[in-house]
């Protein structure tokens, strides 16, 4: 067994190599870290605008270990892609790049469907957070590209590329141009170039 708290950051970062050298071995400390984050899930719903640093270390930690225990952490991404769509604007910025952070990572690692988040990341655009839009307009992008390497994922695209009509109009101005400069740049880069893609262009341009 395993005594030692891990309570702050830097033993969360030991305990995250512990755990992803052996899974098995470090499953009690996992679910006791868990049960923490459940419950300062559940202070962080009653605040969300404090900083809640020890929150943000143990949200670091479980998407760094989601891969281990899928079926433990099978609500962990909808809690924190609901933090976000809930109180983006008045989260303290070093933890709102922290939960897009944790998402993004998941999504890299299949985790999470890519209209899932990708939904939810157009709708973090109206943010008003200049770095963290930078953030996730890359990650919309590479992900876009990503899942058109091999061949046209055309059923993923066809649903995107609605969603990024009904953003064109979107009430915020800053959501609306960046969803058309996401458009954009997968044209230049020839991810998408299909005839629906320049008609949503030049429907967003004029």
């Amino acid at each position: 067994g395993i005594n030692a708290e891990y309570g702050t950051a830097m033993d969360l970062s030991r305990l995250q190599t512990l755990t992803k050298s052996d899974p098995k071995g470090y499953k009690e400390e996992f679910l006791r870290q868990y049960q923490q984050y459940l419950s300062q899930l559940q202070i962080f719903q009653l605040k969300p605008s404090k900083e809640h640093k020890g929150f943000s270390a143990l949200v670091k930690y479980l998407s760094q270990v989601a891969a281990f225990y899928p079926e433990e952490l099978k609500e962990f991404p909808s809690q924190i892609g609901d933090l976000l769509e809930q109180n983006c604007n008045i989260l303290h910025p070093d933890l709102r790049k922290v939960l897009v952070q944790a998402l993004t990572l998941l999504r890299n690692r299949n985790l999470l469907s890519p209209t899932s988040l990708l939904g939810l990341f157009f709708k973090l655009l109206r943010c008003k957070d200049r770095p963290l839009r930078e953030l996730i307009y890359s990650h919309i992008v590479n992900d876009i590209k990503r899942l058109n390497q091999r061949k046209r994922n055309e059923t993923v695209n066809r649903t995107l590329q609605n969603f990024m009509y009904t953003m064109l109009q979107d009430e915020s101005p800053i959501a609306a141009r960046k969803s058309l400069d996401i458009l954009i740049d997968l044209y230049t880069r020839r991810v998408w170039n299909d005839e629906k893609t320049v008609n949503i262009i030049s429907h967003g341009i004029f």
